[in-house]
């Protein structure tokens, strides 16, 4: 019989891989969900249990492993490393381990993650590596907030050309951003222990300083007739592949309008899929064909792919479903990405690809770029149309853990909703007020 092999070595399991490390009292477990998908971590403690599991963001064995020995590395640091209580705790030092550390940060996506590290950059260069972050007061928050609204200033010099990188002027929403991510910050230090009683921050200095929020935010909206133009033109361009296929030139320029063709119908069906769904570009371009289940009407939206990292299964319109097969039909693929990346299909399409396709059927249907947005656009329009449905149930099939997020920053006023408002003609009359006194 073979020898069964220990759980800190790779397994395979009818999911994908497995494994195991630490000692006990601190052990983390990597797994997979499914085969060739990316990997969990779940990690135990012997006096807090097991912890919550979290997508770590990557295919590959050997990476999976380097970031759970890193994890078990700042772990261990973070439970045995003791600071003096009258020694500085610099801005660089706690920015670094909150990066590096806090579960917060670490479970967010990589381009968040690689926002923040800009973050940091910025925070570093206008307060300084070496300032004590527990002189911090307000006066500094609104000094700093005059400062990058401004702009203007080196945090970092360009590896391409050697050029200072500055700051330019922002909104006030890019300053909530910066002061968010060094609040989170100073939050996480007063819960990391550092010895037997002791914490990296006794106290948050900022603690009920207010952060500057942005008075006017801008959160376009598209409408129905700019889906409908921006449709169209993908479909023209399509036809205009398709008449170059049917009279090539070469067979160098048949190959070439074939890519077209299919380039065309998938922008298409990406803004199909943003009108219909309401989900965030993120989640859209890294569907697989086999999350698309045609038979039950329903698509599984991946944890690893959602802002969140939660799964949701939502249920679709027999329309829909339609519209789905027949851009499979048009494609005649039958698995793997919805949206592969041109030059790597076994990897999504990139965000900024994505974008360029919805860019350039608008620019093409003759249309502005709105203001401040163009794919969210799309889900502030799923969900204003949505404002007489249940809130929860809006919520569950957008994809919004917070229906508070939703109702302030997506749903809109529009002028037929507050037509409708205006026109109630119920009156409250002396017979209907109860429990009133005069």
């Amino acid at each position: 019989m073979a020898k069964r092999k220990r759980r800190d070595e790779w397994r395979a399991t009818a999911r994908g891989w497995t494994r195991s490390f630490g000692e006990r009292g601190l052990r983390v477990r990597l797994f997979q969900k499914r085969k060739d998908g990316k990997f969990y971590r779940s990690v135990w403690k012997g006096d807090l249990g097991r912890s919550d599991e979290k997508c770590i963001d990557t295919t590959d064995r050997a990476e999976a492993e380097r970031i759970v020995r890193e994890l078990l590395a700042r772990t261990t640091l973070g439970e045995t490393e003791e600071r003096p209580s009258n020694e500085a705790i610099t801005l660089r030092y706690l920015l670094d381990r909150y990066c590096k550390e806090a579960a917060t940060f670490l479970d967010n996506s990589k381009p968040t993650r690689d926002d923040g590290e800009t973050r940091v950059k910025v925070l570093c260069a206008y307060f300084g590596e070496e300032c004590d972050v527990r002189e911090l007061r307000e006066d500094d928050v609104v000094a700093y907030t005059r400062w990058r609204l401004a702009g203007g200033v080196k945090y970092g010099v360009d590896w391409k050309t050697g050029k200072p990188k500055l700051t330019r002027a922002v909104r006030a929403r890019s300053v909530e951003a910066d002061l968010k991510l060094l609040y989170a910050a100073l939050r996480w230090a007063t819960s990391v222990r550092v010895g037997k009683g002791k914490r990296l921050l006794d106290h948050h200095p900022l603690q009920g300083v207010r952060r500057p929020r942005e008075k006017n935010p801008k959160r376009p909206i598209t409408t129905w007739e700019r889906f409908e133009r921006a449709r169209k033109a993908a479909q023209e361009l399509t036809a205009e592949a398709e008449a170059r296929i049917a009279d090539p030139k070469s067979d160098e320029g048949r190959a070439a309008a074939e890519a077209d063709r299919v380039k065309w119908i998938r922008a298409e069906f990406a803004l199909v899929l943003l009108e219909a769904t309401g989900r965030r570009s993120g989640s859209i371009r890294q569907l697989r064909w086999d999350d698309i289940n045609l038979a039950a009407s329903e698509i599984t939206w991946r944890a690893e792919a959602d802002k969140k990292r939660q799964q949701w299964i939502t249920p679709i319109p027999a329309a829909l479903v339609e519209e789905i097969r027949a851009f499979r039909s048009k494609l005649s693929v039958v698995g793997g990405w919805v949206f592969p990346a041109e030059k790597t299909p076994k990897e999504p399409m990139r965000r900024d690809v994505f974008a360029r396709w919805i860019l350039a059927l608008e620019e093409r249907a003759g249309l502005s770029k709105l203001d401040g947005g163009l794919l969210h656009a799309y889900r502030r329009k799923w969900a204003t149309e949505r404002k007489d449905l249940s809130v929860k149930d809006v919520a569950a099939a957008g994809g919004w853990k917070d229906v508070g997020t939703l109702l302030a920053c997506y749903q809109q006023a529009d002028r037929q909703t507050m037509l409708a408002v205006m026109s109630e003609p119920r009156k409250v009359t002396e017979a209907t007020v109860t429990g009133t006194t005069g």
